[in-house]
Order: structure tokens, then C-alpha cells, then sequence
């Protein structure tokens, strides 16, 4: 007889995440409601988060806005300083605080006379100055200068 040939079959195996995984799909079956209970949930999650993010960005815009005005306040009270400042300063101010600490304004009694000026302002510029002495006064002190008197003794007894 002759021999039939032996046909063995293997058995097909799965790997271990093909059985772990079909495991886990039996024991977590969840008909439709839990789908939409775990959708639901995702949603709420993300809308949550949402909420928190939008409350932080609008506590930091009060809070810019709230120091804006402190700003705006602080420039205004050294722009309120500087005018006290100068206002402090004025001759009115000044003339002020002299009356109530007890001074007074006395007014001038005289005034100081004019002295004549020495100066010819008729003179053409750049011209030599011009000697008023007569001119016997200046032979006399040319004379006396070769004698060894100067010109400056004499004019101090004139």
C-alpha cells in the first residue's frame, strides 16, 4: 500500500499583542452610550480647558489695564509735582514766604548819579587816541622828561 502522504497542519498562532489586545476589546466592550459617555467626556475636558486658559488671559488683561491707569495716575501726580515745583520758584512765591517770615521790601531812597564817561564815542574807530593837552603843556613835559621828571608827576599835580 503505498503510504499517503501525511499533511500536517500547523496551527496558526498569534503573536502576544493580537491576544492581549482581542482580551482587552472583550473586557472593555462598551456598547454605544459608553462611546459617547467617553466623547462626551473628552469634550468636556477640552471645553474646561479652554475656560481655565480664557480666565487667565482675561485676569492678565485687568491686570494691564488696572496698571495702565496706576501709570497713567503716577504721570500725572509728577507732572502735578513739577508744576508745584516750579510755581514754588517764582519771584511771587519767593516775595511770599519773604513777607510771612518778616521781611519787607524797602524801596530804593536814591539812586546813584551817572558818572560821565571818558570815552569820545563821536571818535572815528580805529583812530589813535587824542592827547587834550595844550600844547605848551606838552613841550613843557618834554623838556622836563629830558630833565628825568616824568610826564606822569606832572599830571598828578594838575
Amino acid at each position: 500500500m503505498p503510504h499517503a502522504p501525511v499533511v500536517v497542519r500547523r496551527r496558526r498562532t498569534r503573536g502576544f499583542v493580537q491576544v492581549a489586545s482581542s482580551v482587552t476589546a472583550e473586557r472593555l466592550r462598551l456598547n454605544t452610550f459608553g462611546h459617547a459617555y467617553l466623547g462626551l467626556g473628552g469634550v468636556l475636558i477640552a471645553v474646561l480647558f479652554y475656560l481655565a486658559l480664557a480666565a487667565q488671559v482675561t485676569q492678565a488683561s485687568y491686570q494691564i489695564t488696572q496698571l495702565q491707569d496706576q501709570q497713567r495716575q503716577l504721570l500725572a501726580e509728577q507732572d502735578q509735582l513739577k508744576y508745584q515745583e516750579v510755581t514754588m520758584q517764582a519771584p511771587a512765591q519767593v516775595e511770599q514766604q519773604a513777607a510771612q517770615s518778616g521781611m519787607q521790601r524797602i524801596p530804593p531812597s536814591k539812586l546813584v548819579p551817572a558818572q560821565p564817561v571818558a570815552i569820545n564815542l563821536e571818535a572815528p574807530i580805529g583812530a589813535s587816541p587824542t592827547d587834550q593837552t595844550p600844547l605848551w603843556e606838552r613841550a613843557l613835559a618834554a623838556i622836563v622828561n629830558k630833565l628825568g621828571v616824568t610826564h606822569d608827576a606832572m599830571a598828578a599835580t594838575h
